[in-house]
């Protein structure tokens, strides 16, 4: 007798806009979507800040125990979110030790793709697609814009410009400039719809509650077929018993106020102003542009226009003077300095002061996020973000495992994710097994990223 499975796609059909997250039962197909991307009616979000040429290790690691830690003074400014990152620790990238290329190009070409790079010596390119391309392709088909990448001088041309890959050879570069990027994403933007302040039935709630009606119905049906059909385990009937009362809940909010379930996602929603008219390549401008293309990221997802975006500073083997960092009297590009010896302080503290300030741009970005309220929880919670880096150690061009490849991520990924940590991964884990938890978290059903040989599995405790 032929066994009766049925899809969790067949059941919901058409409700997913509703977020109406079905239980997994006996009889259903394995979950190989990314039908979990909504988080109580709520999108989830995945960014990527990128910063280059490695970290000061000793400055970066934090001491004490994985649920009771002091951060490091690299780390300081996320002290207010503390509660709400996990600094992942002994990570190897192992795809930039194997394969062609030189370090700054590897680092650059396989950090997101966890994949070798591909081509020759004299082109090279990256061996497959980049982490947030394959969470954009499960979770931003939806929104105007599958993903953004924004850049801070991350210029174009060679593989060691670019973080994000759609495919093996198919970089996305990123845009540097504030103005460009605001007319792509905002020029065309009208902003949040106003309050309707007709007296009379609104006749566009009004369609919008009977498809909501018709969609509940839709489902009753469904349930009520398969309740009573008689092909179903007792143990799913207690399921589906018990998730009928969370649809009956659902249906209370939906129907009574058809603007609800908007309100979740558009709090704070407003088209920006136009930035500033500023020379995006000018060195002394690093600054400005960073904190202009951090508030355009913030709006752009906080507007839904993108659930998926890759922040990239600058770009390996670059050489930005960080003289606006103050008592460092920093005068020397940041990779020349990066190649000097540990035994030289004045070049560690210099190093240090610039992982500092890159830490601090990432806490403002996340600080913004939690400060988006967005259903009962904030856009940080409902959000993966990362802050990566090209090398592990900036003289020695490695990556891993010794120091490690460091990686802090922040937000509860609409609490998927363990946070207020400071997790050591077991003793080689690649950098694989992070994005496999990664992609979990955004409801993708993932056992392997980027190069197979390299994935154990998503990480335990994350």
């Amino acid at each position: 007798m032929k066994s009766f499975r049925i899809s969790r796609r067949h059941l919901l059909r058409g409700a997913g806009s509703l977020g109406i997250a079905l239980p997994l039962l006996d009889v259903m197909e394995p979950l190989r979507d990314a039908h979990a991307q909504m988080a109580g009616g709520v999108a989830k979000r995945f960014i990527v800040v990128y910063q280059q040429t490695g970290f000061i290790y000793s400055q970066w690691k934090p001491s004490g125990s994985t649920t009771s830690f002091t951060l490091s003074p690299t780390l300081s400014a996320l002290e207010p979110l503390k509660s709400k990152i996990v600094v992942v620790d002994g990570l190897t990238n192992q795809a930039a030790i194997d394969g062609i290329g030189d370090d700054h190009g590897k680092g650059m070409g396989t950090m997101l793709t966890a994949t070798p790079l591909a081509g020759s010596t004299n082109a090279l390119i990256a061996g497959g697609i980049s982490i947030d391309q394959e969470i954009a392709n499960h979770i931003g088909t939806t929104t105007k814009f599958k993903s953004l990448e924004f850049g801070v001088q991350s210029g174009s041309g060679n593989i060691t410009n670019y973080s994000s890959h759609s495919a093996s050879g198919k970089p996305n570069p990123m845009t540097d400039d504030p103005a460009t990027m605001y007319s792509r994403v905002f020029g065309s933007f009208t902003g949040p719809s106003p309050s309707s302040t007709t007296t009379g039935p609104d006749p566009a709630l009004a369609k919008l509650m009977s498809e909501r009606k018709s969609i509940l119905d839709a489902v009753g049906g469904s349930y009520e077929s398969l309740v009573n059909g008689g092909r179903i385990s007792a143990a799913d009937k207690d399921k589906l018993n018990a998730h009928a009362q969370q649809i009956r809940e659902l249906e209370k909010t939906l129907l009574v106020d058809p603007s609800a379930s908007q309100a979740a996602t558009a709090v704070g929603c407003a088209k920006p102003g136009a930035p500033m008219s500023i020379n995006a390549k000018q060195g002394s401008n690093f600054p400005t542009v960073g904190k202009l293309q951090m508030d355009l990221l913030h709006m752009a997802h906080t507007c839904d226009l993108t659930r998926v975006s890759v922040l990239q500073f600058s770009r390996e083997s670059a050489d930005p003077v960080y003289s606006w960092i103050t008592g460092q009297n920093i005068t020397r590009g940041h990779h020349a300095i990066s190649h000097d010896a540990d035994s030289s302080s004045t070049s560690q503290t210099q190093l240090a002061a610039i992982d500092k300030w890159h830490t601090e741009q990432f806490a403002y970005l996340v600080g913004k996020l939690d400060a988006t309220k967005e259903g009962a929880a904030t856009m940080l919670d409902n959000s993966v973000v990362l802050l990566v880096n090209g090398l592990a150690k900036g003289n020695s061009h490695s990556h891993g495992p010794t120091p490690p490849q460091p990686v802090v991520v922040a937000g509860g990924g609409g609490g998927t994710l363990k946070t207020g940590r400071y997790y050591v991964v077991p003793k080689e884990t690649k950098t694989n097994d992070l994005y496999i938890s990664c992609l979990n978290a955004m409801g993708i059903m993932a056992t392997t990223f980027g190069e197979p040989s390299y994935c154990k599995g998503p990480l335990a405790d994350l």
